[in-house]
């Protein structure tokens, strides 16, 4: 298991983290994939959030998905390069997460719920929520998602959204988010594949 940073969170309500390590979501970087036919991909730090492609390339998407035989000539160049701007998108949205994100994006969810860890217990809470949801790539972790986590409906009285998430209830609302960038992944990689095979 790799080692990790310990991750201070400081006050979820807003106060200074403890020996200075406030995490930062821009402070990362990591190695980007680069799928045959993509272009080279600029090594931006992710700020949060992904724009799926637009409908007229989902709906090449779902066609290759359910057997449709494209070819080159089905993707003409126009929708060339809105699959490969799709594809810059997804590749940035799909770096792994990291624990200062998952604590920066948690500090802002302490701000949504009634109940948010104090001091003492900000850092373990971080660790077992990064623990359980690690495979959920960077993009995941967007504003939306925590809107997603407070407007959750009340479950048999219980105001679910309201309170501090556990971490698998967590991952279950993030894992949508975190589909839309694996499926937008894996049909722009198809999509651009058409236009590098022999013919």
């Amino acid at each position: 298991m790799p080692q990790r940073a310990q991750i201070y969170l400081g006050s979820m309500q807003g106060g200074t983290a403890q020996n200075g390590t406030e995490p930062q979501a821009r402070a990362y970087g990591t190695r980007l994939a680069q799928a045959e036919g993509a272009g080279a991909i600029t090594h931006a730090p992710h700020t949060g959030g992904y724009t799926p492609a637009p409908p007229d390339i989902q709906a090449l998407f779902a066609a290759k998905r359910e057997g449709v035989a494209l070819t080159a000539q089905d993707v003409p160049p126009n929708m060339e390069a809105q699959v490969q701007a799709c594809w810059q998108r997804v590749q940035l949205a799909m770096q792994p997460v990291s624990q200062p994100i998952v604590a920066a994006w948690l500090k802002k969810l302490g701000q949504l719920v009634s109940n948010p860890p104090g001091a003492a217990d900000a850092a373990a809470q971080c660790r077992a929520i990064y623990e359980v949801c690690a495979d959920i790539p960077a993009g995941a972790w967007c504003p939306q998602a925590r809107l997603a986590w407070a407007r959750q409906p009340a479950r048999n009285g219980y105001p679910v959204g309201a309170r501090w998430p556990a971490p698998a209830e967590l991952r279950a609302v993030l894992l949508p988010f975190a589909n839309t960038i694996w499926r937008d992944a894996h049909g722009c990689k198809t999509l651009l594949g058409l236009h590098t095979r022999t013919p």
